[in-house]
């Protein structure tokens, strides 16, 4: 029995003695989770790139990369982080589709869009695969695990993913227009009584998602109806909301994180928040890193820090972005609550395969085209 003591202390020091002279082998050997390494890979390689060029969504930019720099600090990267938020997505999108044709290295490791715009990169292989999803989110972002196939859905899947949420809403003068008054459908928008009363964006991915819903003929006849009523077409949905506290509208179409923006600035100001009953449409706002980007795993951390509890917390006090599936994201959840006590109907590009097959038929098809052209020139009253 002494013997046997003894060997298993000899054993058990030369163990200790190995760890210490050869620490990696000793991890590998006791079986240590690969989560770790794949991690500790990517920060590896970030350390060597030494620094990360982002296009991010303008509202609030400069907290998220202050909030990203800390992030990476704490792992002890000195990256430098440069940010572009000049130009819309869909703009930066069709720069990145030429790039990738003509075989150009990215001007951005990082970008954003909707999915409806992300498709056209798709096509040309322009949208990088992230490896090891899975265990690298056990170490950035574990709260986005349980939800990963929604935050990044389908054709998606591993390329790009959903920091955020644009949810298109009633943004409404509360002086002008009571709760009850307001249109609860899209269709009731082309009755005469709402003729004159509310702007629209330019942008038409509302009046294209009422396909979601309706067959085109009908989708394109609501559309009609909505484009002949509307007082204006503006610039921006800030601007829309912005002439809707001064009185000149009662309502706006727009996002509904501009509720909350707006509110955040003034709590008095007369502005109030409702969503259609008949369909919301809700987008998914994702990040993805460019195929051929030059700091590809700094661009990763980023990617995946956004779906942080931390990285939520940043994009949320900076934008007022909520995200409707990360629990952490206090605006997704009071925007779900309002969903389901109001019987709103959310959809999305992304929602199930027939959605999908829909997004492509109106992306990759002529006919499709021609009916989002269509669809245009009615959202525009032509």
């Amino acid at each position: 029995m002494r013997s046997l003591r003894t060997n298993f202390s000899a054993a058990v020091l030369f163990w200790a003695i190995l760890s210490a002279q050869f620490p990696v082998l000793a991890e590998g050997a006791t079986g240590d989770s690969p989560d770790k390494r794949f991690f500790t890979q990517l920060i590896e390689g970030a350390r060597k790139e030494k620094q990360v060029y982002l296009y991010l969504i303008s509202s609030g930019s400069d907290q998220v990369v202050s909030g990203f720099k800390s992030y990476l600090q704490r792992l002890g990267l000195n990256i430098e982080v440069k940010a572009d938020v000049t130009g819309g997505s869909f703009q930066k999108i069709s720069q990145a589709i030429g790039e990738t044709r003509q075989g150009i290295v990215p001007t951005f490791d990082v970008q954003y869009g909707a999915t409806h715009e992300l498709i056209h990169l798709m096509e040309v292989k322009g949208i990088k695969r992230i490896d090891n999803v899975e265990p690298l989110l056990s170490e950035i972002a574990p709260q986005a695990l349980p939800v990963l196939d929604k935050l990044s859905p389908g054709l998606f899947s591993g390329r790009a993913f959903t920091f955020g949420h644009w949810i298109k809403a009633i943004i409404y003068n509360t002086k002008l227009i009571s709760t009850e008054d307001l249109p609860k459908t899209h269709i009731e928008l082309g009755d005469p009584k709402y003729k004159g009363t509310f702007a629209l964006p330019p942008w038409t991915t509302d009046a294209e998602s009422a396909l979601l819903v309706h067959d085109k003929e009908k989708a394109l006849e609501i559309v009609k109806g909505i484009g002949t009523n509307k007082a204006a077409t503006e610039a921006s949905e800030e601007s829309a909301v912005n002439r809707v506290l001064l009185g000149e509208f009662k309502f706006a179409n727009a996002n509904a994180h501009y509720y909350h923006d707006f509110k955040g600035r003034d709590s008095r100001a007369p502005i109030g928040l409702e969503f259609f009953r008949d369909y919301t449409i809700v987008s998914e706002s994702m990040y993805f890193l460019r195929e051929g980007a030059r700091s590809p795993n700094a661009a990763t951390l980023f990617v995946l820090w956004t779906m942080s509890k931390e990285g939520q917390e940043v994009f949320e006090k900076a934008a007022s972005q909520p995200n409707l599936y990360l629990p952490s994201s206090q605006i997704g959840r009071e925007i779900l609550g309002m969903f389901k006590t109001r019987k709103v109907r959310a959809v999305s590009w992304v929602e199930n395969e027939e959605s999908f097959k829909k997004l492509r038929w109106l992306a990759q098809t002529e006919e499709g085209k021609a009916w989002a052209g269509a669809i245009a020139k009615a959202w525009r009253g032509r």
